[in-house]
């Protein structure tokens, strides 16, 4: 089975986290990947297009293409799948209040045509998988979430709390705006403790009114830092786009063993349901409390961490979700031939 993966680019988190990563997985059960990043520009996107007849099925991942370049990649392609991990039919405004915000019409009709023409989609959670299925009843969907590789990722050895307790988040630049979101409850948080929030991202922001600590994100260190969180967080803003959030840096925390605090939105709901794999904080102001009382009861702080890991490894570990991965594009293969689809204007 070769299978040909088109990314959307060397900077998208996400062509690492969910392709290029369990490659080896792939191989492992019978599947030839080879990738491709897609160039800038229709014509050189075009050549590059006459290279999927090679292949038994050609997997797009994440980018929406205008019309006529999907009619191009569609009627190149043999089988053709989309793998994404966020609302990308949305414009995202997140954390306004204002839906109107999140409304692109554009964005809205290149993702409905891009599902039509495709024989399978790849969605990272439920809420993408329903949304998709709502735009298009006849899709076929798979749901396949984001993985972590569990060995990789060092395991705290204890849930001691230092003199001063180290809060970290992991992101990209683009999902910082969140730390600000919640900063009135961190700076509430201070008046009652001194302690560190150590963000690990691509790019600096310091916190108004607390101590942060900047850590420079690599791929190669990541796993090692997470560790020396004593408490992990992620926060969301309740609007259309976090919906469709994946919670991946909760899977992250969880795996390292880090007990965590985080917005019931989206796929975090699955872990905060009834506070069993980490807190939930369902009002920006409930971080503070919700924080506290981690560090305090180190009980509550040793139940999370020894009941995370577990969970994280039969769902997300990269394993798991490559044999996954690979018999759906079993499935992909051997979908109903679709009559050669064309993606319409409407």
């Amino acid at each position: 089975m070769k299978i040909f993966f088109l990314l959307k680019s060397k900077k998208t988190p996400s062509s690492r986290i969910r392709i290029l990563d369990i490659f080896p997985e792939l191989q492992k059960h019978g599947i030839e990947p080879e990738v491709e990043f897609l160039p800038s520009g229709i014509l050189r996107r075009w050549l590059l297009f006459r290279k999927c007849r090679r292949f038994d099925a050609v997997v797009l991942q994440k980018r929406l293409l205008g019309i006529l370049e999907l009619n191009e990649l569609r009627r190149k392609s043999k089988k053709l799948g989309f793998d994404f991990d966020d609302a990308i039919y949305l414009r995202n405004s997140s954390p306004s209040q204002n839906l109107k915000d999140y409304v692109s019409e554009t964005r809205t009709q290149m993702f409905k045509r891009t599902v039509k023409a495709c024989d399978l989609v790849i969605a990272a959670n439920r809420t993408l998988a329903e949304k998709t299925t709502e735009f298009e009843p006849d899709a076929q969907v798979a749901t396949i979430p984001s993985p972590v590789r569990i060995e990789d990722l060092l395991f705290k050895k204890d849930c001691m709390i230092k003199d001063l307790p180290v809060i970290g988040w992991i992101g990209t630049r683009v999902n910082l705006q969140f730390l600000e979101y919640i900063a009135p409850a961190l700076r509430e948080l201070r008046k009652e403790m001194e302690f560190i929030l150590r963000i690990m991202s691509d790019t600096e922001i310091r916190i108004s009114g607390v101590r942060t600590e900047f850590v420079k994100w690599s791929v190669e260190t990541q796993n090692c830092e997470l560790r020396n969180f004593d408490i992990g967080i992620m926060p969301l803003s309740q609007d259309p786009f976090t919906e469709g959030k994946s919670a991946y840096k909760l899977i992250q925390y969880l795996a390292a063993g880090v007990p965590s605090v985080c917005s019931p939105i989206g796929m975090n709901r699955e872990f905060c349901n009834g506070d069993k794999y980490a807190l939930s904080a369902p009002e920006p102001a409930d971080f503070c409390w919700r924080i506290l009382q981690l560090i305090k009861d180190r009980e509550l702080r040793e139940r999370l961490r020894a009941k995370g890991r577990p969970f994280v490894s039969g769902r997300f570990d990269i394993p798991v979700v490559g044999a996954s991965y690979a018999e759906t594009l079993r499935k992909l293969l051997q979908a109903k031939a679709p009559g050669m689809r064309r993606a319409s204007r409407k």
